[in-house]
């Protein structure tokens, strides 16, 4: 029959709205809390050097503030449901804001939920201004992490996009966004245990000196390019040149005129 597959009928993506309420519910517990705390640690050097007049918060959990240290006066968030409180409720693949409006840019995991994250990073793009700064954290799939959330998939971060920090750094190429820096964090057991979790922090310090590649989660600098513009040179040289004692041809008069 026409609209079933052998596997079985096709499992539609949650909505972006749906996989924020789980993971604001994930995000409580102890892994949970232990992966924003390190988020936090590395995002906030970075936000607070970033300049500008507008900032832009969003994100799947609204359990850490990653703007409250930033230098920037107009700072708000747009939320995907009434739960998550913010400015105002948002489609992120359809912004309600102005092309080129906003200086900073904060994304909190909703490429790695939203069922359209090419589309919700154009419209991110789209808002910056030329010269503007995005901040972009998300799962690492190549990390333990990643890997359980490739073997299990009851837990609310392990249903999702598995995007890749070099593929989310070439989408950014296509809109005109240079990755100008990937950092990775949380290199421990993706263990739901306090203890074991504070045992093995030395893994962080390991992790972080060495820049190992198997971070759990990364974060991604970008900087918006302006658009270069082209100075044409004129060759000064190649003009006539008068030529000195030389009369204009519209003030030369004609010897029968001056007869006449």
């Amino acid at each position: 029959m026409a609209g079933k597959s052998i596997l079985g009928p096709r499992r539609e993506p949650p909505s972006l709205a749906q996989s924020c309420e789980r993971l604001e519910r994930w995000f409580g517990s102890c892994l949970g809390e232990e992966i924003l705390t390190q988020q936090l640690a590395l995002a906030e050097p970075v936000v607070e050097r970033l300049f500008g007049y507008h900032l832009l918060q969003a994100g799947v959990s609204s359990k850490v503030d990653f703007a409250a240290c930033s230098r920037i006066n107009h700072r708000f968030r747009l939320g995907s449901s009434e739960k998550q409180g913010g400015a105002a409720v948002a489609d992120f693949e359809q912004l309600p804001l102005p092309s080129e409006s906003v200086d900073v840019v904060i994304l909190h995991h909703l490429l790695d939920f939203s069922p359209h994250p090419h589309q919700l990073l154009r419209e991110a793009a789209r808002v910056m201004i030329p010269g503007g700064h995005m901040v972009l954290i998300g799962f690492n799939p190549f990390s333990l992490l990643g890997l359980s959330r490739l073997l299990f998939s009851s837990g609310a971060y392990q249903v999702g996009n598995q995007l890749r920090a070099a593929r989310v750094a070439d989408w950014m190429t296509l809109l005109d966004l240079q990755a100008c820096s990937i950092e990775r964090g949380f290199f421990r057991l993706p263990l739901q245990h306090r203890e074991l979790l504070a045992n093995t922090s030395w893994m962080e310090a390991v992790g972080a000196r060495w820049r190992l590649p198997w971070g759990g989660f990364y974060l991604i600098v970008a900087r918006k390019e302006v658009a270069s513009m082209r100075t044409i040179r004129l060759d000064w040289r190649s003009e006539r040149k008068p030529v000195m004692g030389a009369v204009p041809t519209s003030l030369r008069v004609s010897k029968r005129e001056r007869r006449q």
